[in-house]
């Protein structure tokens, strides 16, 4: 199946000939040549060949201006051999079978001609027209590409400005998938838990929330995932010495362009009151 723009470079190639009036100019100039070169030759020639040269001047018409003129050219060419090169000259009627025979095979050879330089010039044309098509498609894609790359760059060093400014934070910043799973922590969680990082992602970071707080903060995951309203999360971690200090922050809801959960993010702050 033809791509639509190779359709579309179908449908030009027709136009491949040059427009306006100077393709007609120069198909009269052809003939008037033609003519004048054969009336130089009619008393070496006589009534010999009298189509050869209308026969060249048509093709070349048809090669540099087109198929309208080459046709102007064929017809212009037919009166003038006829009238002035066939015996009986200067006169059109009554032609002989060997004229009918000899102006046939002008019109056969000038149509067969014309149609296959018609064919080349299109088919040349049409590829001209492709590779324009293709090498703007490649640019396009070039400019996309480097726009894409452009974009990943800004990205990659926004997420590393955000990271490295997270790290600094006293606060626990978090980023948690819809299914659970945490898909960030900063340096913080790990420097108050004591616990090993890696746990991004796993069920790990449990270890560190008091069981009592565990199924109450998934409820307050829950509330925030049903309603799409914040509330402040507050769970106790274990500290590294063991001990379990109150946390406390915002936790909200992040929506995709259809409306679709994408992640909780949330923080949590040491309280001043440290449970037991």
């Amino acid at each position: 199946m033809n791509s639509p723009d190779a359709s579309h470079a179908i449908r030009n190639a027709r136009r491949w000939a040059p427009g306006g009036w100077r393709p007609w100019a120069g198909a009269g100039g052809a003939v008037a040549l033609a003519f004048l070169a054969r009336y130089q030759l009619h008393p070496l020639l006589g009534s010999q060949y009298p189509y050869l040269l209308f026969i060249i001047a048509a093709l070349l018409v048809e090669f540099f201006f087109g198929l309208g003129p080459a046709i102007f050219a064929v017809i212009a060419g037919l009166l003038l051999a006829t009238y002035f090169f066939v015996p009986p000259y200067n006169v059109f009627f009554p032609p002989e079978p060997l004229d009918l025979f000899f102006a046939a095979g002008y019109l056969i050879i000038n149509g067969v001609a014309i149609t296959l330089i018609e064919a080349l010039q299109r088919s040349k044309y049409a590829l001209s027209l492709m590779k324009d098509v293709l090498q703007s498609r490649l640019e396009m894609l070039e400019r996309s590409n480097m726009e894409r790359e452009y974009a990943e760059r800004l990205a990659q060093e926004s997420s590393e400005r955000f990271r490295s400014l997270a790290a600094s934070f006293p606060q626990i910043l978090y980023m948690r998938r819809v299914g659970g799973e945490f898909e960030y922590l900063n340096e913080a969680f790990y420097r108050y838990t004591g616990l090993d990082a890696g746990l991004l992602g796993d069920i790990g970071w449990l270890e560190a929330v008091h069981p009592e707080d565990t199924e109450r903060a998934g409820r307050a995951c829950e509330r925030v995932g049903e309603s799409g309203e914040g509330e402040t999360m507050q769970l106790r971690l274990r500290m590294a010495d063991g001990r379990y200090e109150q946390f406390a922050g915002p936790l909200s809801r992040v929506e995709g362009t259809h409306g679709k959960d994408i992640k909780w993010v949330g923080s949590l702050a040491r309280s001043l009151t440290a449970q037991a």
